[in-house]
């Protein structure tokens, strides 16, 4: 063979290889690029949905779900951007494709939960809230476990509801909602000076609310605080005159 034969052979032969090379380093890095993308479609869709922008939010959640069809974040939004639309049946099963994608998804499962809740599907709401607080890598078990506690008192289950609340309030002492909830349940059970103490602690995080005054002048009619029960009264009539609760308290509880 001809010397500039050989030649010809050998750069022929490399660009082979050298095209083989790039092809066996390439997949790796479009896969990673692919998930960025996705990643970015997701936090798209969710900015366009804070910005109340349904239909570029939209198109975002479905660029994400052609590149992973799978996609647990993407579905999470979908399912918001229903809720937005007043869709809750495509909600619900927008969040358990979420949840069948990735079960673990302690964030949508927490979301789901809450939809179950508003809905009054407390069993099924309990469920999704108790996986979530099963997560010890889940950043917000405190309010997981608050949403396990408030289930639990919708289904009757008190005793075992003070428990998640006292467990919501060792992963976070600042957990305003578990302690009205605990002092709600120390009022029911006759419990009145543990019911004040934990509405004084719930008072010293959270500024007061009509439902937190309402059972604050329940305890100091209970406990003949004549000067609290007054306190709390003027200050619901002052800060809430259109509440349920001041309403309640003029037609005399």
């Amino acid at each position: 063979m001809s010397q500039w034969r050989k030649r010809i052979c050998i750069s022929i032969f490399s660009l082979v290889l050298l095209s083989a090379c790039v092809t066996s380093y390439d997949r790796p890095i479009q896969k990673v690029d692919m998930v960025k993308a996705m990643q970015t479609h997701i936090k798209l869709g969710l900015d366009y949905l804070r910005q109340n922008n349904l239909n570029s939010a939209r198109f975002h959640f479905n660029k994400a779900l052609k590149i992973d069809g799978k996609s647990a974040g993407a579905y999470a939004g979908m399912a918001v951007l229903m809720l937005r639309e007043g869709d809750d049946a495509r909600a619900d099963q927008f969040y358990r494709k979420a949840i069948s994608s990735d079960p673990g998804y302690s964030l949508a499962r927490n979301n789901y939960g809450s939809f179950l809740y508003e809905r009054k599907r407390y069993a099924e709401a309990l469920l999704q809230f108790e996986a979530a607080a099963d997560d010890l890598n889940y950043e917000r078990r405190a309010l997981a476990y608050v949403n396990v506690g408030l289930s639990q008192v919708k289904l009757g289950q008190q005793a075992v509801a003070e428990a998640a609340f006292v467990r919501a309030l060792n992963l976070d002492p600042n957990m305003s909602r578990a302690y009205i909830e605990m002092a709600q349940i120390a009022f029911g059970k006759g419990e009145y000076p543990a019911a004040n103490q934990l509405l004084t602690r719930y008072q010293y995080i959270q500024r007061p609310t009509p439902r937190s005054l309402l059972l604050q002048i329940k305890i100091a009619r209970k406990t003949n605080d004549k000067n609290k029960e007054s306190s709390a009264g003027l200050a619901l009539k002052n800060l809430y005159p259109q509440s349920p609760e001041y309403k309640s308290l003029r037609q005399g509880l």
